[in-house]
């Protein structure tokens, strides 16, 4: 991928459809079981310490490589220092890795990441993430973006931070609709992000509040595609056009996938406490629900969860074939407020 790589993408009408960069949830087991029913879509990995990268012995062959299945792959750093993130991208950009792209952090909310001077804190101090761009852009032949937000509390300038961001060498800016300060409260606002698509060369990407591909697509009108984070949780069919609702019989595979592949990335007692937040969110409005979910949040291995979704198989043997009523997923059943 070169540095024009989005924008020509658009030019050609290709559909950029990403996988939110979600720390604690997007890691390669995750982006495997969204790519396996949604191949079209993009992944970004969980955002990852530039300072760390170039400093651990260790970080960039654990979180770096990557099945193939999951390429084009964007990795997702943060951090402060200019310099090291033109260091983390040399290390990034070694063949052995085959990383497609990086993307820059700017708009985590969590205060000990704001506290640190990272994520949305360049919100506030713009000539710093003008220059941690620069810097990045010229030490790597990678395409770089920028996932921020509105503004840092509502007293910054979208379009002038964003064009700066441009000029420093960004090639695609994803914009999630709150600022830093409401964090995931309230609704995403995406008026300002049609607005500034109208003072930018590069592509824009909507994120926040996307809860599938119909959504969007009856809300595009500008702007370049979309971004889903949370909607996905259990939920990988959200990037598949025309309202796919999955048979129980796909459901339960893909439950089966996902664990297979977490297990395979990870050791198995981490796992065990991983995939308990995972496979619950697949059962969202299933008959018997809390009997399966209880089960399944306290599951201590493999065998126990594939156990669980067994005898689910058995208990609905004769509904396998059947499409569970159309995907209602709130931000209440995702145990978001």
């Amino acid at each position: 991928m070169n540095k024009n790589f989005w924008k020509d993408q658009v030019a050609k009408g290709e559909k950029l459809c990403f996988l939110a960069p979600m720390d604690g949830y997007g890691d390669s087991a995750y982006r495997q079981t969204m790519k396996r029913t949604a191949p079209h879509i993009y992944l970004i990995s969980e955002f990852y310490s530039a300072d760390g990268l170039v400093h651990s012995k260790f970080l960039p062959d654990a979180v770096l490589p990557h099945q193939t299945t999951e390429d084009p792959l964007i990795i997702q750093i943060f951090g402060k220092d200019p310099e090291n993130f033109a260091k983390a991208a040399k290390i990034i950009q070694d063949p052995k890795y085959n990383i497609a792209g990086i993307d820059v952090n700017m708009g985590c909310p969590a205060k000990k990441v704001v506290r640190s001077g990272h994520g949305s804190w360049l919100l506030v101090h713009q000539d710093t993430a003008f220059r941690i761009i620069e810097t990045l852009s010229k030490a790597t032949h990678l395409p770089i973006s920028v996932k921020t937000r509105l503004s840092f509390d509502g007293n910054q300038d979208l379009v002038e931070f964003a064009k700066g961001l441009e000029n420093a060498g960004a090639s695609l800016l994803t914009i999630h609709g709150r600022t830093a300060k409401q964090a995931y409260t309230g609704n995403a606002d995406w008026t300002n992000i049609y607005d500034l698509q109208k003072h930018l060369t590069i592509p824009v990407i909507w994120n926040g509040d996307v809860m599938n591909f119909d959504q969007w697509m009856a809300q595009v009108k500008n702007l370049a595609w979309f971004m889903i984070g949370r909607w996905s949780f259990g939920n990988p069919w959200c990037f598949t056009p025309g309202g796919y609702n999955p048979t129980l019989s796909e459901i339960l595979e893909t439950m089966e996938f996902h664990a297979t592949k977490l297990v395979e990335v990870k050791w198995e007692r981490k796992w065990s406490l991983e995939i308990r937040k995972h496979l619950v969110q697949y059962l969202t409005h299933f008959p018997g629900v809390k009997v399966y979910r209880k089960r399944l949040v306290t599951t201590e291995s493999i065998a126990e969860s594939m156990a669980v979704i067994a005898d689910i198989k058995t208990e609905f043997r004769d509904f396998l074939e059947k499409r569970p009523a159309a995907w209602e997923i709130t931000k209440e059943t995702l145990g978001l407020e």
